[in-house]
C-alpha cells in the first residue's frame, strides 16, 4: 500500500495542470507515466488474460472467478466464411493456457461467460463505494506490467442505446407480404439460432405472423433478453428455435475506420455504460479498466470512436456474471 500511495503521488505530480486531448506526445500516454502505474495496476494484471479461438489469441478476457472469464461475445463467434465447425477456445495467462467452454452469453453486453477447466485464476478486485466523476484517470491492462492503455473518464454510467428487443434480420419485401427473412444479421439473436435468407417466420411466440409488419409489432412489444420462440418454414419444413431477443449492436454508419483505424463490430446496442477516451483497439476489449486506486472499475466492451471506448461498470458486470450462472444453474450446469 505505502509503494502505491508513493507511486500515485508521483503519479499526480507529473500530470500537467492543462490536460490536452490524447496524443502519444503528452504526459498522459508517456512511457513515464506509464512505468509510474505499475504498482497500481499490479492486482488487475492477475485478473487478465488473452482468450484464444482454435489456439489464436483473438481477444482480452476478465477473471470474474477462479474458473470464469468474461470476454467478448463477438469475438469468439465465428463468422460464415469460417465454416460450421464449434471453435475450441482457451485461454493464456503468460507461459500458461487452459482448455475452456462458454456456458453462457448476453447479446445486450456483448459478453461471454467461460469455464476453464484446471485454473485456479484470481477474480478482479471490484470498485466500491464513491462513483467515479468525468475527469478520472483510467487504465487498461493486458497483464503487462505497465498498462498500455492510458486515458481519462469523459462520462459516468449512462444509457448508450435505447432499449429495444432485436432480432437481428433484415426482409426481403420490407414493406409487407409474409416475413421473408433476406439476411440474418451478424452477432444478432436469429443467425445464433441457425434463421437464414430464405425462411419465412410465421409464428413468433404465440402469435402467428402473416406479414411483416405484424412481426415487426410482435419484436416491439418485447425486451432485450427476453426469451421467445420463433416459428419458420424452410424449404417445405417446419422448424421452431428458441433464442433470447438482443439489442440493436448493428455498426452506426460512420467513415472514421478509414481515417482512425477499426472500431469494434459491435460497438452499439449497450444499455449502461461507461466512456472514456483511451484509444484502443477493437482485441483490447473484453479486459479490466482501473482507476488510481487499483481498483477495477468496469470491463471495456467497444472502441465506438477515435477516443470513444465503452467500458460496462463493474457493478453491472457483477450482476450479469450472478445472472448468467443462475441461468445456467436452472438450465441443469454444474459448477
Amino acid at each position: 500500500m505505502i509503494q502505491r500511495a508513493i507511486a500515485l503521488a508521483t503519479l499526480l505530480a507529473a500530470m500537467p495542470l492543462a490536460l490536452p486531448g490524447q496524443s502519444i506526445r503528452n504526459l498522459t500516454q508517456g512511457s513515464t507515466v506509464r512505468k509510474l502505474w505499475k504498482p497500481i495496476v499490479a492486482d488487475a494484471n492477475r485478473s487478465v488474460v488473452e482468450v484464444c479461438v482454435n489456439e489464436r489469441a483473438m481477444i482480452l478476457g476478465t477473471v470474474v472467478g477462479e474458473d470464469l472469464v468474461l470476454t467478448k461475445l463477438s469475438e469468439i463467434t465465428p463468422r460464415d466464411d469460417e465454416g460450421d465447425d464449434e471453435p475450441a477456445l482457451s485461454i493464456d495467462q503468460g507461459e500458461r493456457s487452459w482448455p475452456c467452454v462458454q456456458i453462457s452469453a448476453d447479446r445486450t453486453t456483448d459478453l461471454a461467460l467461460l469455464r476453464v477447466t484446471g485454473a485456479s485464476l484470481t477474480p478482479a478486485r471490484w470498485k466500491k463505494g464513491s462513483a467515479l466523476k468525468p475527469g478520472s484517470f483510467l487504465a487498461s491492462v493486458d497483464g503487462s506490467d505497465s498498462p498500455f492503455g492510458l486515458g481519462i473518464l469523459a462520462a459516468t454510467t449512462y444509457v448508450h442505446t435505447v432499449p429495444r428487443a432485436f432480432l437481428g434480420i433484415r426482409f426481403a419485401n420490407p414493406n409487407g407480404g409474409e416475413a421473408l427473412i433476406d439476411d440474418a444479421v451478424e452477432h444478432g439473436a436469429a443467425k445464433a439460432a441457425g434463421i437464414r435468407g430464405g425462411d419465412v417466420i410465421v409464428q413468433f411466440d404465440e402469435q402467428k405472423i402473416e406479414d411483416t409488419e405484424q412481426l415487426r409489432t410482435a419484436i416491439r412489444a418485447c425486451k432485450p433478453g427476453d426469451k421467445v420462440s420463433v416459428t419458420f418454414i424452410r424449404d417445405d419444413e417446419t422448424i421452431t428455435v428458441e433464442l433470447n431477443l438482443g439489442t440493436n449492436s448493428s455498426p452506426m454508419r460512420s467513415d472514421q475506420e478509414s481515417v482512425w483505424g477499426e472500431l469494434s463490430d459491435v460497438r452499439s446496442g449497450f444499455q449502461r455504460v461507461l466512456q472514456h477516451d483511451t484509444v484502443l483497439k477493437p482485441e483490447d476489449c473484453g479486459g479490466p479498466i482501473v482507476d488510481l486506486s487499483g481498483e477495477v472499475v468496469g470491463v471495456n466492451v467497444a472502441r465506438a470512436g477515435r477516443i470513444e471506448t465503452l467500458a460496462l461498470p463493474s457493478e453491472d458486470v457483477q450482476a450479469l456474471v450472478a445472472r448468467m450462472l443462475k441461468e445456467e444453474k436452472e438450465a441443469g450446469g454444474e459448477r
